[in-house]
This record gives structure tokens, sequence and C-alpha cells, in this order.
């Protein structure tokens, strides 16, 4: 994107943010400048309907509203929690069976003491007291053995509560890296798994491609259509992109109706063939409203296209393949572009 368009259209929406909350009466925090911000950028669509939603069954924003979007949208809390808790839950239950391994060894102390005592003294004493020892044997050998199955009791309890804590946790984790929306890997995801890319890259020094890719005049769909027609289309954008790259590429929704592939050991010729492959296999689509039937047209995209130059950084190779796709915007949508580094 052109820093000097992006200012622009940044500085615009900053003063109807403003506008807005001084004329709706909001007080003036940062977390309700953020939300607003957001929302006015229609860059992400999951909060348009969350404000939406919320605005419809409450009617008027409030503070309390406000600090809930501003958790699920802006922070990682809830994520946070849910890991903490975690940790809190099998620390638990590791103290429990560590609690009934110190009995069972101090038992089984005792036991070995007993057992010592009996061999010593067995050959000095008499029937009677012979019996006796031997009855005091068999019960200590009792309560070892309820001790035993109360220790592996224990024990297999706490497995089924440390593989189940696990589970939980690993959804909380796939949770925070996948869009609510789409199923795919969202911005987080997007930014480690370039990351990754990279340092690989470098490594092996083999060829890395990343495309950018932006649906052309999305805002008309939500206008003429409503929210949730535009919903619909970056399902189905999103799934087209996912199913059209092979098993190591990897798309990711980067924010609203703006989507990248990073495409691992490819070359810049292959990668924009692969990027015109998903534009024609979008624009082969074609929308049909459900409430009216009715043909609503086809879904455009434009592409950018860079090859990575070492040793390089995410945001220099970002930023080159977004100039890549506002190239392909500029002239005329519904096309790819490609940018070579200045070195590689």
């Amino acid at each position: 994107m052109v820093i000097t368009e992006d200012y622009k259209n940044t500085h615009v929406i900053a003063k109807k943010t403003l506008a807005l909350i001084e004329e709706r009466g909001i007080r003036p925090t940062p977390h309700n400048y953020a939300i607003w911000f957001e929302y006015l950028q229609e860059t992400n669509p999951d909060l348009t309907r969350a404000v939406n939603d919320l605005l419809s069954k409450n009617g008027r924003y409030s503070e309390k509203l406000g600090i809930e979007l501003f958790k699920k949208f802006f922070t990682r809390e809830h994520e946070g929690r849910v890991i903490q808790e975690t940790n809190r839950l099998v620390q638990k239950s590791m103290d429990n069976v560590m609690g009934d391994l110190k009995r069972t060894t101090a038992d089984i102390s005792t036991y070995g003491e007993q057992l010592n005592d009996f061999a010593v003294k067995a050959g000095e004493v008499n029937g009677q007291d012979l019996e006796r020892m031997i009855n005091e044997i068999v019960d200590q050998t009792n309560s070892m053995s309820d001790n035993s199955s109360h220790l592996q009791h224990g024990l297999d309890s706490a497995s089924r509560e440390i593989a189940e804590l696990k589970r939980r946790l690993q959804y909380v984790q796939k949770e925070a890296y996948t869009d609510s929306l789409t199923g795919i890997p969202n911005r987080k995801s997007f930014d480690a798994l370039l990351s990754k890319e990279i340092a690989a890259a470098r490594e092996k020094r083999s060829g890395l491609c990343l495309m950018m890719a932006d649906i052309d005049h999305f805002k008309k769909f939500n206008d003429l259509h409503g929210h949730t027609f535009g919903d619909q289309v970056i399902k189905l954008v999103a799934s087209t992109l996912a199913k059209g790259t092979e098993k190591n590429a990897v798309a990711a929704r980067y924010g609203g109706e703006e989507f990248s592939v990073i495409l691992p050991a490819t070359d810049l010729a292959d990668a924009v063939n692969i990027a015109n492959d998903l534009r024609m296999a979008i624009a082969a689509k074609r929308l049909v409203e459900r409430s009216t039937k009715k043909d609503v047209g086809k879904i455009t995209m434009s592409f950018g296209v860079t090859t990575y130059a070492h040793p390089e950084g995410p945001t220099a190779f970002i930023n080159r393949a977004d100039q890549a796709l506002y190239s392909a915007k500029k002239a005329g949508r519904n096309c790819v572009k490609h940018l070579q580094p200045s070195t590689v």
C-alpha cells in the first residue's frame, strides 16, 4: 500500500471516529477509540458484526459493552486466563499425586521395618507370639495392598485429568491462531508462520514467495446485500484459496477482505502462475443471494506477488508484496502483478 494514500485514509477515519464518539456521547478512552476506529475502517467484519448485534440488542453503546468488545477483539486476556487456569489445575493434580506418593513411601518404609523386625524375632518367639506377629504382618500387608490400589487409582485419575487439560489447552491455542469466520489461519498465525518460513529459507538458501490478495470492491457487497452476505463472500474466498494451494503453502486471512498466501520453496514465476490460477478459480464462482435466488455476479480479486530477498525481515517482505497488490489495483483490479526485490 502506498504510504501517502494509507496516511490520508487513516487521517480521514480518525477524524470520523472522534466525531462519532462526540456525537454519541461516548467517553473518549483509548479502548473506545480503538473499537470505533476499527468499526469505521471496515477491515474487521467480525468486530462490525459484533457491534451491530450488541447495538440491536441493547439499543445503545455503553462502557460495559465497550470493555467486552475490547477484551474480545483487542486483547488475549481470554487465552491467557485459560492457559493460567490449565497450569493451575495441572499443578493441583500433580500435588495430589505427590501427596499419595509421599504417604505410600512412608508406609512402605514402616512395612519394611516391621518385616525386618519379624525376621529377627521369628526364631526366638513362642507359638502364641509368632501367631500374633504373623497376624500383624498380614494386616500390614493388606493395608499396603489397599494403599497401592489407592495410589494406582490416583495415578490413573491424574493421567485422565492431564490428558483432558492438554486437549483443552490445544483447543484454546488453535482457536487463538484461527480466524473465527473462515476457519483458516489468522493474522497472528500468519506472522508466526512467515517468520518461521523466512528462517528456514535463510538456513537452506531456498526460495520463498509471498502473495497478498484483496477482494475487489468488497464494500459494494456489504452496502448492497448486507454484512451477512459479505461474510459469505469472505468464507467462499478463504475456502478457494486454501483448497487451491499446495500442502506446504499457507493461506491466511490477513485482515478484513485481505488475504495472504505463503509459498515455501517456490520461485517467482511459479508463484505468479499460482496466483493467476487462484484468481481465475475465484472469478469462476457465481454468487447467488439466498433470500431472492438472484444472481449477483462474481467475485474478482487483485493479487500482488514477490519473492524473498536474503536477509530481509518480514516487514520489508510484506511491504513489497503489498506494493505489488497496489499496482494490481491501480492497473484496474482483477489481475496479478509481481515485484522483484531490488537485490535478490
